[in-house]
């Protein structure tokens, strides 16, 4: 009965000891594979005045891509990046993906003057973004995998 017990005892210890490697190897307990790269954070700012839309827009129109509202309007960014969206304007913003227009997405809520918001992006593909108070402001991201 002794030398069945230790059978069972050595078994569970190459058990443990095996999955703990492999929880290692695979970088899910700090050891092994490579280590997550550390992103790039790229600032787009909402412009003082942003909030005017331009003279001929009307809602329902779409958003306007335009460095007078978002700025830099465009991006292109890598997985694993994250954009700061400040807010330099007098009244709040939001920096919103338009459903349907975005692989992933994210919502800031109202975002007041000289506030900031974070964002990290984790699934490739061009995410349409938007003022949900100021539908006039658009920017595109562009995230290469």
């Amino acid at each position: 009965m002794a030398s069945r017990t230790v059978v069972v005892a050595v078994v569970v210890v190459v058990v443990v000891v095996a999955v703990v490697g492999a929880l290692f190897a695979t970088g899910m307990l700090g050891g092994g594979g490579q280590p997550p790269r550390q992103g790039k954070v790229v600032r787009i700012v909402s412009n003082k005045d942003s909030y005017i839309p331009p003279e001929n827009w009307k809602p329902g129109d779409p958003p306007i891509i335009s460095d007078r509202y978002f700025s830099p309007s465009r991006v292109t960014l890598n997985v694993g990046d994250t954009v700061e969206y400040v807010n330099e304007d007098t009244t709040p913003h939001t920096f919103t993906t338009m459903k349907g227009k975005a692989p992933a997405s994210f919502d800031s809520g109202p975002v007041e003057p000289g506030k900031s918001f974070r964002y990290t992006f984790r699934t490739a593909g061009e995410y349409n973004v938007y003022c949900t108070l100021h539908p006039h402001k658009g920017a595109v991201i562009n995230v290469l995998p």
